[in-house]
């Protein structure tokens, strides 16, 4: 059997990494950012190390839980899920500074759906920074 995709995106932010981080860890943002990925969908986590991050739906309850597998304040969350024995990560790396930032996502591996959650990713990154630079 071959390697499953995985997906690497980026984008830059003209915004503080900082400013970028409170974006992608307040509760706050997480309905806006979590209508990226579906409607009625949101993280929900206090975003520390070892903690529970639900997927959820508004409508419907918690649909996956990984755990905060690694954190660097300001620069790396990694998120492990399980599903069913298999392994699946969310990585967000954030480097840059007080004047402009760059935000790369890292996810996988990923079967069928591939090619849609390119899509979504990218979705979510464009939403990261125009909450961002607001």
């Amino acid at each position: 059997m071959g390697r499953s995709p995985v997906i690497s995106s980026e984008i830059a932010i003209a915004a503080s990494t900082a400013h970028v981080w409170d974006v992608i860890t307040n509760p706050d943002y997480a309905r806006i950012l979590g209508n990226a990925f579906d409607k009625n969908a949101y993280l929900e986590s206090d975003w520390e190390l070892g903690s529970k991050v639900h997927f959820k739906y508004s409508t419907g309850g918690i649909v996956a839980t990984g755990v905060v597998a690694k954190r660097v304040d300001r620069k790396l969350i990694q998120v492990d899920y399980n599903f069913d024995g298999m392994a699946y990560v969310e990585k967000f790396t954030l480097s840059g500074g007080d004047y402009g930032s760059n935000l790369q996502v890292f996810s996988g591996p990923h079967g069928q759906d591939f090619e849609a959650q390119k899509v979504v990713w990218k979705n979510w990154l464009q939403k990261v920074k125009e909450l961002s630079e607001e």
